[in-house]
């Protein structure tokens, strides 16, 4: 308790430290349970699940409690509070030579979250109020559909790597393809993916996606090509229902690690988002210029590369990446011209103790500088995942350049630190300091926000500290703090408080 009133200063009701203490609670008892699921399981030469060789349940149990003490505008407003997070889901797998089969449902339950951190203009306080405020309801629980598929094999059928899935899906861009090589593949996840398409692990609700995917694949080169629709989800807990009025075709080609360099993957992709929701967009234009969807709808096309190259040098490894993508199309009424980079290197010390990895990131995306010249140029980020690239999401990848260095330790074979210290400033002054996670509604909110930033460019530092401990392949465990300390944006923004907190810890369990 006394950490808790040190770091956030005492802003946290006792109400919210009982509730830490019964979530706490809660959350202790599930690794408990894990644990011993997977010792059971282990002593069992058949996978936990196994039904039979065409048949095995699967399953995922995550719980998470969170604490915001958010930037604030007045004073007088009350923007900590604590909300928990229950999810549990449920699949059956079918396999067969010719046809996959896959279905999963969830259950998703938030908790706690506050019916008083939102402020005038409709301005949500932080992610637990922009539950709220979607949900309209302090407790938010649904099951649907999170998966439901099939996937037929044709090179069974003659086509060789082939295959062609149909239905209810997951499709993260960036992970067509996996190396088999654990560190590589993880700085994919961690660094490529889902920065157009995502959003179903990073966040609690998830977000999949309707319609088909061909594959071909070959042992130097995958071409995946999609078309889909997102469904509901995102901060909704209603993730049934498709939101039937955006349209998106993605494709990648990508010439698979050390097929073409030694220690080196590269790949093109493009997207075209089509987007005529019920909804007004939100751009740098006054309130009234914006206009709705449905008369003037997003019609983006995103056409970019990628490259990441792992090398053995000294006594370590040297990492490398680069992504570029560029847009155009056509922005409501506007044209649309908008690009955005990535530049990011490491090297890990693999003989020294803790095993330290330092690395160094660099990101901008492009901002508008004229709302009225007929051209928008902000970077739209699409449907990606949420709080992969800010794990603090009190800004996303529009209009912002973000300068980071990231430390990484090894502090036992199954505790990982990640320390990371940003430097963040908009893309360009002259357009809004964005937020939000991408559509979440077939009408209503746009699903991204903005705030003036009165003219302003530095938005501060951002620094945070994750600690992630591995049991197995099947049970994690996160602790996560972040602290911003907001410079002249944010003080444009929040006059109240231009500083804030969050913390986070969080469970999985996979079988």
């Amino acid at each position: 308790m006394v950490i808790n009133q040190t770091i956030f200063r005492k802003e946290i009701s006792f109400t919210s430290i009982a509730r830490t203490i019964q979530t706490a609670l809660l959350c202790l008892a599930i690794p408990v349970f894990s644990m011993a699921a997977i010792a059971k399981a282990s002593n069992d030469p058949k996978p936990l699940g196994y039904i039979n060789q065409h048949l095995r349940i699967n399953g995922e149990w995550m719980s998470s409690y969170e604490v915001w003490n958010f930037f604030r505008p007045e004073a007088a407003v009350d923007s900590s509070y604590d909300l928990w997070v229950l999810r549990a889901r449920l699949g059956a797998l079918f396999t067969s030579s010719y046809v996959d089969g896959f279905a999963q449902g969830q259950y998703v339950g938030l908790y706690g979250l506050p019916n008083d951190a939102i402020v005038p203009g409709g301005r949500p306080l932080g992610l637990g109020a922009a539950y709220f405020q979607t949900n309209q309801t302090t407790d938010a629980s649904n099951v649907f559909l999170k998966q439901g598929y099939m996937n037929f094999k044709l090179h069974a059928m003659g086509v060789p790597g082939t295959s062609v899935k149909v239905g209810r899906f997951e499709l993260t861009d960036g992970m067509e393809t996996t190396s088999g090589m654990e560190k590589f593949d993880a700085l994919k996840r961690r660094r490529i993916a889902k920065r157009l398409l995502g959003g179903f692990n990073a966040i609690y609700i998830g977000r999949t996606f309707d319609g088909f995917s061909v594959v071909y694949d070959q042992p130097t080169v995958n071409l995946t090509v999609s078309g889909i629709r997102p469904t509901q989800g995102n901060l909704t807990v209603q993730g049934q229902q498709q939101i039937n009025d955006i349209n998106i075709v993605f494709a990648a080609l990508t010439g698979k690690k050390d097929a073409w360099l030694p220690g080196t993957e590269g790949r093109l992709f493009y997207m075209n988002y089509n987007d005529q929701r019920d909804t007004q967009v939100v751009d740098n234009r006054s309130s009234g210029a914006r206009p709705f969807l449905n008369q003037q709808r997003l019609d983006i096309h995103t056409i970019g590369a990628n490259l990441l190259s792992l090398h053995t040098v000294g006594p370590g490894s040297f990492d490398a990446l680069l992504w570029a993508a560029y847009q155009f199309g056509h922005w409501t009424s506007q044209s649309h011209r908008a690009w955005a980079v990535a530049a990011e290197a490491g090297y890990q010390w693999t003989q020294l103790p803790l095993r330290p990895w330092l690395r160094a990131v660099y990101y901008r995306s492009s901002g508008d500088s004229d709302p009225h010249d007929g051209t928008h140029q902000t970077y739209f980020s699409g449907v990606p995942s949420g709080r992969l690239y800010a794990k603090f999401p009190f800004y996303n990848l529009m209009n912002i350049q973000d300068a980071f260095v990231e430390v990484i330790t090894s502090l036992t074979p199954k505790l990982q630190a990640n320390i990371n210290v940003h430097q963040l400033s908009l893309g360009n002054s002259s357009d809004l300091l964005y937020g939000g996670l991408g559509a979440a509604l077939n009408k209503g909110p746009f699903g991204y926000s903005g705030n003036s930033s009165g003219g302003a460019s530095n938005i501060g530092q951002l620094v945070d500290i994750a600690l992630t401990y591995t049991y197995s392949k099947q049970f994690t465990a996160r602790l996560y703090y972040g602290h911003a300390f907001g410079s002249g944006v944010m003080k444009n923004i929040y006059p109240g408080k231009s500083d804030a907190n969050n913390f986070l810890v969080d469970f999985n369990m996979i079988f």
